[in-house]
């Protein structure tokens, strides 16, 4: 037996049991303030955007409105038509000709601004959500957790993803003098809609 061998198998041996020595909980540490306006702030602070509705809108008229170019919508959620289905996209490079993606997000982070995404609101096409030019992501007031602490703790979606993502408004890049720019290696917008 190696060294290595005998010192892992020493200390497989001397493991305290967990059901004798339970580890700590987890502490809710930060503000605990969830609401619509603390998300609104963030979000807004980071270049994202509420898509207001004016009197009588729908999504699809906001959408309209909003992105009167857009050709190629996708929607990722049943209750949204679109010109197209996630599930009718076949590659990354269909995802990169689209112009807005409708996605619904399960929850958000009010502290940051951030929605959660996974491979269960993308249809496993994962890509979609960076390679769109635009994405509309509809969001409940209720779904919202104060912080990344209040996150892990309380959201099932954060531990059974395969693949996740918190999206914190467009891509953005700034260069060495202080230039900002949107929108440079991912999403040039990010709207959020209420439900």
């Amino acid at each position: 037996m190696s060294s290595r061998d005998n010192i892992l198998a020493t200390l497989r041996a001397n493991r305290p049991d967990p059901a004798a020595h339970p580890l700590p909980p987890v502490a809710m540490l930060g503000d605990m303030d969830n609401s619509r306006q603390r998300f609104e702030n963030a979000l807004q602070l980071l270049g994202g955007q509420i898509l207001l509705p004016e009197e009588g809108d729908t999504l699809a008229t906001a959408i309209a409105r909003r992105f009167p170019d857009a050709k190629i919508i996708c929607s990722a959620v049943p209750d949204f038509e679109g010109t197209i289905r996630i599930e009718d996209i076949e590659s990354p490079q269909q995802a990169a000709a689209t112009d807005v993606l409708v996605v619904r997000s399960p929850f958000g982070i009010a502290e940051m601004g951030s929605i959660f995404l996974s491979e269960a609101q993308l249809n496993s096409l994962n890509s979609a959500a960076h390679l769109t030019q635009h994405i509309v992501v509809i969001l409940s007031e209720d779904n919202l957790s104060a912080n990344m602490h209040t996150t892990y703790l309380e959201r099932p979606e954060f531990h059974t993803a395969n693949y996740g993502v918190l999206m914190s408004g467009p891509s953005a890049t700034a260069d060495i003098q202080g230039v900002l720019i949107r929108g440079a290696q991912g999403v040039r917008s990010l709207s959020v809609w209420w439900e």
